[in-house]
């Protein structure tokens, strides 16, 4: 009986399998990928209902940018990889978590806010408001970057792909537009006498 493996002959058949959503290409991912990617979560704090739900949402998030056309297939790139990685940023995001950090017991001592931590609150939520506000001047390719960059926490290599662009190109791109919104931020806390 003939491997499921070669079901997809190579990674671009999986690839336009994938983007005609064909029901064999799920399947395949299922039973070829999802073996190997739950024995890393089990190997990785997790316990199999967290393979699954990290696994579905970082193929559904794969699915996505491959639907909206952020990531094409690049030749020598194999696709079950990038799929892997995805899933795996899901997990690793997941262990990070305040959920996960904060899921312990109650304080055993609530200390009550004093005029100091309200004062701290305020700036911070002003820096919060100039940092949201230079971001919104920011041309949308960087503000798209950076929003993959620091928010997902996507690895240049995955944004090179997205973007079809070198990794260096990319990582030259996220420093140009990290200056910008420093300038920028700094003119707008400069307007706000921050």
């Amino acid at each position: 009986m003939p491997s499921r493996s070669l079901q997809f002959g190579t990674d671009q058949s999986l690839y336009e399998a994938l983007l005609r959503r064909e029901d064999k290409a799920y399947e395949w991912l299922y039973s070829d990928l999802y073996p190997s990617f739950r024995f890393w979560i089990t190997t990785n704090s997790g316990t199999e209902a967290d393979a699954e739900d990290a696994f579905q949402k970082g193929l559904i998030s794969f699915l996505a940018n491959l639907e909206s056309g952020r990531y094409q297939y690049q030749p020598g790139t194999k696709v079950t990889t990038v799929i892997f990685d995805y899933c795996k940023k899901v997990w690793l995001t997941e262990l990070g978590s305040a959920r996960r950090r904060h899921a312990a017991t109650m304080p055993e001592e609530i200390r009550l806010a004093t005029t100091d931590d309200t004062l701290d609150d305020l700036v911070r939520t002003d820096t919060v408001e100039a940092v949201r506000a230079a971001l919104s001047e920011l041309k949308e390719g960087c503000r798209q970057l950076m929003h993959w960059f620091y928010v997902d926490e996507r690895s240049l290599r995955e944004i090179a792909l997205e973007m079809n662009m070198k990794e260096t190109s990319v990582k030259s791109k996220r420093y140009e537009c990290t200056e910008q919104l420093k300038r920028i931020y700094q003119k707008i806390a400069v307007r706000r006498g921050s």
